[in-house]
């Protein structure tokens, strides 16, 4: 064989085998994200609840028709399951989005959003859950619950999150940063200290949502790298807002798992529910 044959060959085996390699991993992705390849699966019959006892009741709802957090959806609910014992709360875990009706509801105090994401609601159980929020009820919304795949329902990333996902690190995709706290005395984060150093996967949004929510804690951007949006001196990464006569806490933290174990991280989720589900007007948080 001539040297160009050769090279030749060679290049053509190093392309075969890149498109393989290529080939492989999505045929992985769709194995282990079905999900993101199908229409959405919409429920409609409602699951049984049984008794809720406790000082709180919370439903946690983890369905995914976007993409699916394998490891930190059970590490969340793990550590919902661990509060809920040491305050005597009573949490119901489902990934039946038809819970989401008037009844239902109606028996829970706050809903934590686990890294819920997709189109997952039909029009009923969206007005059922606009209807709880702005009626009074707590909203716990939790990293993908606040990501790009929630277009279909506007109103939900517009009063919902307020703010629009559109990336985050890739290259050095968790990275340790540096966390400040913004209102060192809200309830949320008091047991914090000025800046919080942790690793996770941090997210860009499409716009600051200051205007439009009480920011608790912003990101610095000087120490990590956020490629490819970022946002400049004002990243903001954890906040709350009022919405109709409801609560609404968003954090975008918690992709890494072990993360949930964090012990000043459970205290933020704890306080967060807490929060929420506290009945009087919000007066300045």
């Amino acid at each position: 064989m001539s040297g160009v044959w050769k090279w030749t060959a060679i290049g053509l085996g190093g392309v075969l085998l890149a498109l393989i390699v290529m080939n492989w991993q999505v045929v992985a992705a769709a194995a282990d994200q079905s999900q993101m390849f199908r229409d959405p699966v919409f429920d409609h019959d409602p699951p049984m609840i049984g008794d809720l006892q406790g000082a709180l009741a919370i439903v946690a709802f983890s369905k995914t028709n976007g993409y699916r957090h394998h490891e930190s959806i059970p590490a969340a609910r793990m550590l919902l399951d661990n509060l809920a014992a040491q305050n005597d709360w009573a949490v119901f875990h489902t990934e039946n989005a038809a819970v989401f009706n008037d009844a239902q509801l109606a028996r829970f105090d706050v809903v934590v959003l686990n890294n819920s994401t997709g189109n997952l609601y039909t029009e009923a159980q969206r007005q059922a859950f606009r209807a709880f929020i702005e009626n009074g009820g707590g909203v716990v919304a939790i990293h993908a619950a606040g990501d790009n795949s929630g277009y279909e329902w506007s109103w939900y990333l517009d009063e919902v999150i307020r703010a629009h996902f559109v990336d985050h690190p890739m290259a050095q995709h968790i990275q340790a940063a540096t966390l400040k706290v913004e209102q060192p005395d809200h309830p949320i984060v008091q047991h914090l200290d000025a800046t919080w150093v942790r690793s996770d996967e941090w997210y860009n949004f499409a716009e600051n949502p200051r205007a439009r929510v009480n920011v608790l804690l912003t990101i610095d951007e000087g120490t990590y790298d956020p490629e490819r949006s970022p946002m400049g001196q004002d990243h903001p990464m954890v906040w709350w807002h009022a919405l109709g006569e409801g609560r609404v806490f968003y954090s975008a933290l918690g992709h890494v798992a072990e993360g949930y174990a964090e012990p000043k991280y459970a205290k933020m989720l704890a306080s967060a529910v807490r929060w929420a589900a506290h009945p009087e007007p919000l007066e300045g948080g």
